[in-house]
């Protein structure tokens, strides 16, 4: 295993860019089983990693005719873990986890930004709706409001403005309804 020698910098760099992120946490993007989301976020928060599984609130109705509020993941069969590159294979052996999310041939990643972006879009206590097809809108910023400095696009629909952040890791985009006056174009 010997490192690579070059006369040209710019390899060099590139070299030592790639080392360094692998010293450096992130957010890595897990798919899973169906339906494994919570016992998966419940192990891996028992062997101290920190777990991202949002989720929205839907009301159900039973046979009986009772409601009950049922939380369902907002991404069904992802999961975000914020751990270091080489711990990602000992998250992949859990039985719930079926392989790490990869694009060519490297594990994807989200930023903290994006991560941060979701939870306070969930705090907000608006509807939110997820899409894994992108839409073609402008790219805005919030200037006003609990998501200000978050940059995303902008998407019209039935007369509303709405805001979303593109995580391109799982090929989804999360939305959330929003007024224009909040926005500036980029």
């Amino acid at each position: 295993m010997a490192n690579r020698i070059s006369n040209n910098k710019g390899e060099g760099l590139q070299l030592h860019q790639e080392q360094y992120s692998f010293v450096k946490r992130a957010w890595h993007v897990f798919y899973l089983r169906p339906r494994n989301e919570r016992i998966a976020t419940q192990i891996l928060a028992s062997h101290g990693y920190d777990v991202f599984c949002p989720a929205i609130p839907k009301t159900k109705l039973w046979k009986n005719r009772q409601q009950k509020k049922i939380w369902y993941p907002l991404f069904p069969n992802y999961l975000f873990v914020f751990t270091y590159h080489h711990e990602i294979y000992t998250i992949r052996r859990i039985s719930q986890v079926v392989n790490y999310v990869s694009f060519a041939g490297k594990p994807s990643t989200i930023t903290e930004k994006e991560v941060d972006g979701i939870r306070k879009m969930l705090e907000m206590g608006k509807v939110i709706t997820v899409e894994n097809q992108f839409s073609s809108g402008e790219h805005v910023r919030i200037v006003s409001g609990p998501l200000k400095g978050h940059e995303g696009i902008l998407v019209k629909r039935r007369n509303k403005s709405r805001f979303g952040i593109r995580l391109k890791a799982i090929s989804h985009s999360v939305f959330i309804d929003i007024s224009q006056s909040d926005l500036e174009k980029l």
